[in-house]
């Protein structure tokens, strides 16, 4: 039932990617050029939705966080993070907007991105045992970090708990509503 489920979610995901244009990498570089900001406000204001619904939820009692995964923070998340920015300005495309654009115009580019990551996880696989035995993953060992405290479970950045989950998911809402769409557009006047 649950890969019934995560089928079904994985779809939606798709739809509402292919939907707001962030399978096209055009439409990404655009953004990331800070060209055209209506995926950027898409995206700060589902961040900040999702964030005040998590906070709710929590602070109602309905949301259990031992459900979350979080994971690690180590020098080889950090370098991890790097080549995923590099590819993904390089390419307009991510894991998640990579596979909704093998069904629409960017199937070359789509196609190169899902075969990068099948390969990088593949390397990645090979390599974690002799990385971990160097000591990359004890470097920069920062444990399973949270922004806010969620969780006795979890170190955190700061204490405030799920409240600061909620002011923050408003404030992601607060400058997706107030972004410009196009901020560095010459005004034609």
């Amino acid at each position: 039932m649950n890969i019934f489920f995560g089928v079904i979610l994985g779809g939606l995901f798709g739809a509402v990617l292919y939907y707001v244009g962030a399978s096209h990498p055009q439409k990404l570089l655009s953004m990331l050029r800070f060209q055209d900001l209506s995926l950027m406000k898409i995206i700060f204001f589902a961040i900040g939705f999702a964030s005040v619904l998590l906070s709710i939820a929590s602070l109602v009692g309905i949301f259990d966080p031992s459900h979350l995964s979080i994971k690690s923070t180590h020098l080889g998340v950090v370098i991890g993070g790097l080549i995923f920015g590099i590819g993904f300005g390089g390419l307009g495309t991510c894991p998640g907007t990579c596979v909704v654009a093998t069904s629409s115009g960017g199937f070359k580019k789509a196609i190169v991105a899902v075969l990068g990551g099948l390969i990088g996880a593949f390397v990645f696989s090979i390599s974690y045992g002799p990385l971990k035995n160097m000591g990359l993953f004890d470097t920069m060992s920062l444990g399973k970090l949270t922004w806010f405290n969620i969780s006795d479970q979890f170190p955190s950045v700061f204490s405030i708990g799920y409240s600061g989950l909620l002011g923050v998911g408003i404030l992601f809402m607060l400058i997706a509503v107030s972004l410009p769409l196009h901020p560095f557009t010459k005004n034609k006047n």
